[in-house]
């Protein structure tokens, strides 16, 4: 879990040289609410069969 968090900081912040620092907190903050948004949703049972690894 921490490994793909450290990298997508990583891309943030490569990607995110010379905007500022607002635009880049605000990029952290949607993409971490994705990413609690899709374990919820994996974990409360709304996530497509489908997708779901087991």
């Amino acid at each position: 879990m921490l490994v793909p968090l450290l990298i997508g900081v990583t891309l943030i912040w490569l990607i995110g040289r010379g905007v500022p620092w607002n635009a880049k907190l605000l990029t952290l903050v949607v993409t971490l609410a994705v990413i609690v948004v899709i374990v919820l949703a994996e974990r409360n049972g709304y996530w497509p069969d489908g997708w779901q690894r087991r």
